[in-house]
């Protein structure tokens, strides 16, 4: 999910950090003492609140000019629970292929 943000945010306004940076708790102490496996992680600057998985998406996509359309629909009740599956079902499969466990099912 990094990988396609990264791609999609042209104008350099997101921020990325893996979590094995030394930075990472320093410039988001809100990220200390939570499991960070299996999940993209997102921390709103501003309000400081973090968003996790599927929920990061409205957010982010939302401050991407190409891409501000489509966040409103990702919030809508029963398409962000649809979304919220596939990330965790796709999330768990990119784990399989590159020969990880796969974190619990959530569903």
């Amino acid at each position: 999910m990094m990988d396609r943000l990264r791609a999609r945010d042209r104008e350099g306004l997101l921020v990325f950090f893996p979590l094995q940076s030394r930075e990472l708790v320093a410039i988001a102490p809100e990220l200390a003492g939570r499991d960070l496996h299996g999940d993209i992680h997102g921390l709103e600057e501003g309000t400081r609140r973090v968003w996790k998985g599927a929920d990061l998406l409205p957010p982010v996509l939302s401050r991407l000019p190409r891409w501000k359309l489509v966040a409103p629909l990702l919030r809508l009740p029963g398409l962000s629970h649809l979304v919220g599956s596939l990330y965790t079902w796709r999330a768990a499969r990119r784990f399989q292929k590159y020969g990880k466990q796969p974190f619990q099912d959530r569903f």
